[in-house]
């Protein structure tokens, strides 16, 4: 699994003015706490570290794109949560930024 579509996804972050700059700076410090996350996940569940990385692209993607729809970027939201509900005993951390990314990007949601 490669992390680059993490990296991907902070820049593209840092390149939208779409975003206040307080909460584009709190979104990427989720990014590379989720990126720190994964790396150790991908070792152990490396399908689901997958899982949760596309996951994580599309909805940011969704987010930063003018034609989002709130009931697809909810869909999408929902799947990212799902992906990490079995790690919530064994990788609470995780859990915990998935949560809190989920959170920030509904708020966005269009």
């Amino acid at each position: 699994m490669s992390l680059k579509k993490i990296e991907a996804i902070e820049k593209k972050i840092e390149a939208t003015s779409q975003i206040d700059a307080k909460i584009k700076e709190d979104l990427l410090d989720l990014m590379r706490s989720l990126k720190t996350e994964l790396a150790d996940l991908k070792n152990v569940h490396p399908t689901t570290a997958q899982n949760i990385v596309d996951k994580t692209q599309a909805s940011t993607e969704q987010v930063l794109t003018s034609d989002s729809k709130q009931d697809e970027l909810q869909e999408n939201i929902e799947g990212l949560q799902v992906a990490v509900e079995e790690f919530e005993v064994s990788h609470p951390k995780l859990v915990e930024i998935v949560n809190r990314l989920c959170m920030m990007l509904s708020d966005l949601g269009i």
